[in-house]
């Protein structure tokens, strides 16, 4: 159990992002028209989708651990920026690390669950376990939608419900961190990225 709770934290931390319900009217509070918030948006979403194939390979070269503490880091990076942004052009930097962390845990921390349920013989387990580890995300994003909506009211600063994010991140950086190192999983034969895409199509 030490270990699907583990799984639990990390989901719940992760949906702790007090940013998400009021991004957009932080865009609004520095001053934004519609078509920036657009391209701002649309930028996210290529990042993320350019990014999907070398995350992978990454992970299996370097190992899913170091990729979600990689992942992590990268929200981190990424809410600094928001936070001590007040123009159009810095926010793509702090969206470009946000796509990193994005597109590097996309799946990772799954495959990381499933990896540990083999090896632990509980393969049959995996929906329970998965579920459960579910739900935890679940009443992450709940109460990050009531902790944001008391930082704005009482604040009156976007800008704090980016750098109070950081404190779940951290944590979540901390519990990433005990995860145990065979759950890095990386490929030893695979010598660098280019590799990955030599790899003969199925």
């Amino acid at each position: 159990m030490k270990m699907i709770s583990r799984f639990s934290l990390y989901g719940f931390l992760k949906n702790l992002n007090f940013a998400e319900p009021f991004l957009i009217l932080f865009y609004l509070s520095i001053g934004l028209n519609y078509l920036q918030i657009g391209i701002l948006v649309s930028f996210l979403n290529i990042c993320i989708n350019i990014m999907e194939i070398p995350s992978g390979a990454l992970a299996d070269i370097y190992g899913r651990k170091n990729c979600m503490l990689l992942s992590l880091s990268s929200y981190i990076g990424s809410f600094l920026i928001f936070a001590f942004s007040s123009s159009f052009e810095p926010l793509f930097a702090a969206l470009f690390l946000f796509s990193i962390g994005e597109s590097f845990r996309t799946g990772t921390h799954k495959a990381m669950i499933f990896d540990w349920l083999r090896q632990n013989n509980r393969l049959n387990e995996k929906t329970m376990v998965y579920g459960y580890t579910r739900s935890w995300s679940k009443y992450g994003s709940a109460l990050a939608v009531i902790i944001s909506s008391a930082i704005v009211i009482l604040t009156k600063d976007y800008r704090w419900i980016f750098l109070l994010s950081i404190v779940p991140y951290i944590a979540g950086l901390w519990n990433l961190a005990s995860y145990p190192d065979y759950l890095n999983s990386r490929i030893e034969s695979a010598v660098n990225i280019g590799a990955i895409f030599k790899q003969p199509k199925v």
